[in-house]
């Protein structure tokens, strides 16, 4: 079983083409397109942090996307999820929270939510979220794990869609951890 983490798919979501320039010619395709990279990756009884803004439809568009979708879906709320389509699609998901979630791995804190948090420079704590699009975090320890993200796009090769998977993430986070870890002492004086 594996974790993986992903954000602001918009599925169904007609104006994001523009917005972000995604590179298809149509909502059906853009939708196909993210359900067959997804599904590629993740496996059923792998589990999924969607960060939010899943779809933007109505709540019957909402489940025949997440009962395309392979693995079990934690989904945090985003700006676009409205609370009347999430009522409809909570018993559909394996988990849903109406901020964030906390979890610890290998080490490392995250916050798991769709805008980021300023958790300020802190060794081995990140705020994974979404909500920019292509927009870079703005700090180290902020990862921005949706579909347009440069950061997953170029540096992990994500394909439009695919989730990221946790461990791609904690390799990232150990390249960036001795850099934060540096800047931290040295604001504190430590040598």
């Amino acid at each position: 079983m594996s974790t993986y983490l992903i954000s602001d798919t918009h599925f169904s979501h007609k104006k994001i083409m523009n917005f972000e320039d995604r590179p298809y010619s149509s909502v059906e395709e853009m939708d196909e397109c993210m359900i067959e990279n997804w599904n590629s990756t993740v496996k059923d009884n792998d589990i999924v942090y969607h960060l939010g803004d899943f779809c933007l439809s109505n709540q019957t568009r909402h489940i025949e996307i997440i009962k395309r979708l392979k693995g079990k879906i934690r989904l945090i709320k985003g700006n676009h999820d409205y609370s009347n389509a999430m009522k409809k699609i909570k018993p559909y998901l394996d988990e849903y929270h109406e901020v964030g979630k906390y979890i610890k791995s290998h080490g490392y804190q995250f916050w798991l939510t769709h805008y980021p948090m300023e958790i300020g420079l802190r060794p081995k704590k990140f705020s994974i979220h979404g909500h920019i699009h292509s927009y870079p975090s703005q700090h180290i320890n902020q990862l921005n794990v949706g579909v347009d993200s440069k950061l997953m796009l170029n540096k992990f090769k994500i394909k439009h869609g695919q989730p990221v998977e946790l461990e791609q993430l904690l390799d990232y986070m150990n390249e960036v951890t001795p850099s934060i870890e540096e800047e931290f002492n040295r604001e504190r004086g430590i040598e």
